[in-house]
C-alpha cells in the first residue's frame, strides 16, 4: 500500500494549528509558532493515517509548484486568496518535510494534480489518496477523506468532474453557470453516465444561459484534476482535456 498525501493541506493545517497568540497587554498582541510543534503535528497525522489503513507501507507527500498551468489558462484562478495570510513557519516546515520524507513536485502542477497523476499511473502498489479536498472525488482512486477508505470509480469521478464543470468552484475563484449548485447539476446530468453525453448536457445548459462553448470548456479544464493520461512525466507536458 502507498499513501499519497496532500502535502499542501497537511502543512497548512498543522502550521495553523500550532500558532499561539500572546496578549502582552491591552495594546500588544503577538502570534508565534514553533516549527518543531508543527512537525510533531504532521507526524501524528501520518500515524493516524497508518492506523486507519492498518498498513506501514510507503508514504509519498505531494506538493504544489506555483505558478500552475491553471494560472496561465485563467488569470483570476485563486486570485481571491492573494490577501489571505499564510501560516507562520510554512516554508520552513515544507523544507523540513522534504528532508524527512519522500516528496513529489512537478513544475506547474498543484498538489491535487500530482496526487491525481500518481494515483492513476500504476506506478505505486495499491495507492490511496489522503485528502479532505472535494476535488479528489473527481479522480478514480481509493480515497481516505475521513475514517474509512472509499473507492471512487471512474464513472463516479467523471460525473463529479462534470458536476463541477457546471457549478464552477468559488473557493478557487472560477465560475460555472450562475445559480447552479450540486443538486441542480445532478438534475441536469440526469441518468447520463457516459462522459461524452454528460458533456453535451453541460454545453447545452451553458448555451441556455447565453454562455459560450469556450467558457464551458475553460471551466471543465479548470475543474479537471489531472490523471496519468493528461501528463507526460518524462517531458512535463500537460495534455489539456479536449472533448
Amino acid at each position: 500500500m502507498t499513501l499519497l498525501i496532500d502535502g499542501d493541506l497537511l502543512c497548512f493545517t498543522c502550521c495553523y494549528a500550532v500558532e499561539e497568540e500572546t496578549h502582552w497587554d491591552e495594546n500588544i498582541h503577538t502570534l508565534t509558532s514553533d516549527m518543531r510543534d508543527a512537525m510533531r503535528a504532521i507526524e501524528q497525522r501520518l500515524d493516524v493515517y497508518r492506523n486507519i489503513t492498518e498498513d506501514e507501507g510507503e508514504i509519498i507527500i505531494c506538493l504544489s509548484s506555483y505558478p500552475t498551468f491553471r494560472h496561465e489558462m485563467y488569470q483570476e484562478y485563486k486570485a481571491n486568496r492573494k490577501t489571505k495570510r499564510k501560516p507562520l513557519c510554512l516554508p520552513q516546515v515544507m523544507n523540513e518535510l522534504e528532508d524527512r520524507y519522500t516528496t513529489v513536485r512537478y513544475e506547474g502542477l498543484e498538489a491535487d494534480d500530482v496526487l491525481g497523476v500518481l494515483a492513476t499511473s500504476k506506478k505505486y502498489h495499491d495507492p490511496i489518496i489522503v485528502s479532505i479536498d472535494k476535488d479528489m472525488r473527481t479522480i478514480p482512486c481509493k480515497l481516505l477523506a475521513g475514517d474509512d477508505v472509499e473507492l471512487i470509480t471512474r464513472r463516479q469521478a467523471d460525473r463529479n468532474w462534470m458536476i463541477q464543470s457546471l457549478t464552477g468552484d468559488p473557493t478557487d475563484n472560477y465560475k460555472g453557470i450562475s445559480g447552479v449548485g450540486a443538486v441542480t447539476a445532478n438534475k441536469i446530468l440526469g441518468d447520463t453516465k457516459d462522459v461524452t453525453k454528460m458533456w453535451e448536457k453541460v454545453v447545452e445548459n451553458y448555451k441556455k444561459q447565453k454562455l459560450t462553448y469556450k467558457e464551458a470548456l475553460t471551466t471543465a479544464r479548470l475543474a479537471r484534476i489531472l490523471r496519468h493520461e493528461d501528463y507526460n512525466m518524462m517531458t512535463g507536458k500537460i495534455k489539456l482535456w479536449t472533448p
